[in-house]
């Protein structure tokens, strides 16, 4: 499956001690809509996502499981390549 689309919605939390730099939604060969995926910032100065979870009980578990690598690095890549975009990041400046 290829991502036909990602839709971002930057924003802040850094303010307030929070990571998330944005949240996406993501289509998949123009037939599957993923929503709310966090774009997480961490520690070090990497992205990564975080899938949609439910509450089940006293934990979360995961609404979207990706189970090919190969599939989840396409997503990511799309996603933090558009976040780079609208933020206007320079290619020498790696936030990833």
């Amino acid at each position: 499956m290829k991502v036909t689309q990602v839709n971002l919605f930057p924003f802040n939390t850094g303010r307030i001690g929070g990571r998330v730099r944005a949240v996406a939604e993501v289509v998949l060969d123009d037939l599957i809509l993923i929503r709310d995926i966090k774009l997480i910032e961490s520690k070090h100065g990497g992205l990564f996502l975080s899938f949609p979870k439910k509450r089940s009980g006293n934990k979360f578990v995961d609404v979207v499981e990706i189970l090919e690598n190969q599939q989840l690095e396409q997503i990511r890549r799309a996603v933090v390549d558009k976040y780079k975009e609208m933020m206007d990041v320079k290619p020498e400046e790696n936030i990833d």
